[in-house]
């Protein structure tokens, strides 16, 4: 025998008690002017609460009174009782309305407790809560508004509760996922922290809205016995939904046991800060904010919210986990992996079981050093998709040993590569970082004219460091429109801090100009947007490498805030003949070059590189090895591009 559950059972009891009163009702209206029969006393009550059923709990909460909780079982009965349609018809003389009217509820309950016109306002319980629907019959026929129930209010009813439809547009609910022993401990905390507060205190996670944050989100509310939803604030587009969405989420999150996740973008705006007031209101539960801004909530909101950063995960902490995923022991190798790539657990889970697949097809139960070579290439993928659109990857061709370049600029290279790979051991154990060991990230600003070798370098230390190196085109981050720029800045670096990338922003003086002096609202916002841009690079853990053909560009005030500054100079002819005998593979057929010759030449490291191609080409279209003549030919090509003629004295006594 199927045991009925005590909401059905008490729905089902309600609903008997409402037929009858139906029964009746309409049987005393047939008798009116009439010789009354005999009858039993009229019929009141919806019966006896039972423990735990959902009808009774609709009740508290709401604060139902007996006449609007009889109006919420009138209207579900429809749904659930087969009988219902004809005694509302009997009931109200008429078979054209088979279905409950407000009318029909204060003619049939008028003796019930609190029974009045007043309850159909849409300021009272059943319709501010949406408990009810109401839908006019008739024009102007206020008292004949046809009532039905809401389907996720019927479903909690019958003890199956469901989010409404509206919500299920908006918010979703987050599903648990492994988190790190450190995260466990975390949602631990801010557990406990909002179980001892006295009012419905907020959490404010500051942190961007990553997986992982909202997983220790969803693991706080776990911790606490609640279902976890999550709601970008940006879907809230108008004060009416959000309203609506606020009242709507009050009702259904009694029934689900839910709570809130809110996350947010890092500015938020007047239009968002009127929604978490209405979002963060007393009765709303438990609620967890996400995001980099929102320093005004507080101000916003009548209870507390307390703020929370979200400190990154240990590198140790991340390679145990990666390894013990894979049944095997930590290396220095994995551990190196784990401190460059700091990517979602579940992403650094999904390329460690692949990399894992691709090492066994050629060495069975292969070790983790192993797995690593082709683990790389994964979570490179993986970097790269991420800076889509806001940088360009660039191909590393070019080490050290491929520049000609003075002494003392090798040397600031040098110190560069020695600063990023000592970052951790001089800052961390060595107790530099809190004793004045300046800021985490480093900026470096090459100047100098174009073609010196700026970008060639920057691929010279990515080589050295095994770093990605990725362009950035200011031109594309910089916008006309206040706050834009920012906004791209965040994106740009927000995706980039998920490993120690190179960014070469190019022409850096684009943003970088003389521009201390403020003269009006431009300059004065042009210095915030310079002042962002330093405060990332200042927290980045990867190099930042500002190029620029003008330095004297730059301000003083921001080149002292720069880590290194190396200035690359026009090759003397020492160095240009060294570049252009570099500039000819080995592999390459030559026939008599005069380097001495060539060296004479104004060219820059870059137009020599052009013009050795452009030689090469000409030569294998002759089907000859390459001559002093191609590259005569290519040399006018090349000043041809800037709009002027190679000087005579330069191909004075030529060989043709």
């Amino acid at each position: 025998m199927t045991q009925v559950s005590p909401h059905v059972e008490r729905l089902q009891g309600a609903v008997g008690a409402v037929s009858r009163m139906l029964e009746f009702y309409a049987l005393q209206r047939a008798h009116v002017g009439t010789t009354p029969i005999p009858r039993e006393p009229a019929p009141t009550g919806l019966g006896p609460p039972v423990e735990g059923s959902a009808l009774d709990a609709m009740a508290n909460w709401f604060g139902l009174t007996e006449f609007e909780l009889a109006t919420v079982v009138l209207a579900a009965g429809g749904e659930i009782s087969p009988d219902m349609a004809n005694l509302c018809a009997l009931a109200q003389g008429d078979p054209a309305t088979p279905y409950p009217t407000t009318l029909l509820t204060l003619a049939v309950f008028a003796g019930l407790e609190g029974a009045s016109q007043a309850v159909f306002a849409p300021s009272a319980p059943l319709r501010h809560w949406q408990l009810i629907t109401t839908e006019a019959t008739r024009p102007g026929g206020r008292l004949q508004l046809h009532l039905g129930v809401p389907d996720a209010v019927l479903s909690f009813l019958i003890g199956q509760p469901v989010l409404d439809g509206e919500l299920t547009e908006l918010i979703r609910p987050v599903e648990p996922t492994r988190l790190l022993p450190s995260d466990v401990a975390l949602a631990r905390q801010l557990a406990a922290t909002l179980a001892s507060s006295e009012d419905d205190a907020a959490i404010h996670l500051v942190a961007l809205p990553t997986r992982r944050a909202l997983a220790v989100a969803a693991a706080t509310m776990s911790a606490l016995g609640f279902t976890p939803f999550h709601l970008p604030l940006g879907r809230l587009t108008i004060d009416a939904e959000r309203q609506g969405f606020a009242r709507l989420w009050q009702r259904d999150r009694l029934a689900l046991g839910g709570a809130l996740l809110i996350s947010f973008e890092e500015q938020l705006t007047e239009l968002q800060l009127t929604a978490l007031g209405w979002l963060l209101v007393e009765g709303a539960g438990p609620a967890i904010l996400i995001g980099m801004g929102g320093q005004a909530v507080a101000e916003r909101v009548s209870h507390a919210v307390i703020r929370v950063p979200l400190p990154r995960n240990e590198p140790g902490e991340v390679a145990d986990h990666v390894a013990a995923g894979l049944g095997l022991a930590v290396t220095p190798a994995l551990l190196e992996v784990m401190n460059r790539f700091r990517l979602p657990i579940s992403t650094l889970d999904s390329c460690a079981a692949v990399a894992r697949a691709t090492a066994g097809e050629t060495q069975p139960d292969p070790p983790i050093d192993a797995i690593l070579p082709h683990m790389l290439p994964l979570l490179r993928d993986q970097m790269r998709e991420a800076m889509n659109g806001l940088a360009d990857p660039i191909e590393v061709r070019m080490s050290l040993d491929d520049l000609v370049l003075p002494g003392a600029a090798r040397t600031v290279l040098d110190q560069i590569i020695a600063r990023q790979r000592n970052r951790s051991l001089v800052l961390d154990k060595w107790g530099f970082r809190h004793s004045g060991g300046g800021p985490q990230g480093m900026s470096v600003l090459f100047a100098g004219p174009s073609g010196t070798g700026k970008t060639m370098a920057a691929e010279a230390l990515a080589h050295a460091l095994e770093l990605d190196l990725f362009r950035v085109d200011l031109s594309r981050i910089v916008d006309k429109y206040i706050g834009e720029t920012e906004k791209r800045l965040a994106a740009l670096f927000d995706a980039a801090d998920s490993t120690d990338a190179i960014l070469l922003f190019d022409e850096a003086d684009v943003l970088f100009g003389r521009r201390t002096e403020v003269r009006d609202s431009h300059d004065h916002y042009a210095n915030l947007e310079v002042g962002y841009l330093l405060q990332r690079i200042e927290i980045f853990r990867g190099i930042a490498v500002l190029t620029t053909n003008l330095p004297n560009a730059i301000d003083d005030a921001f080149s002292r805030r720069f880590a290194f500054s190396l200035h690359f100079e026009f090759p003397t002819a020492a160095e240009r003949c060294e570049i252009w005998r570099r500039a000819f593979p080995a592999t390459a057929p030559t026939a008599e070059l005069d380097w001495d010759r060539l060296a004479r030449l104004s060219l820059s490291g870059g137009q020599i590189r052009v013009v050795v191609v452009n030689a090469a080409m000409l030569a294998a279209d002759e089907g000859s090895a390459i001559g002093m003549p191609h590259v005569a030919r290519a040399l006018v090509s090349e000043y041809s591009k800037q709009r002027r003629r190679v000087p005579p004295a330069e191909l004075e006594g030529w060989p043709t």
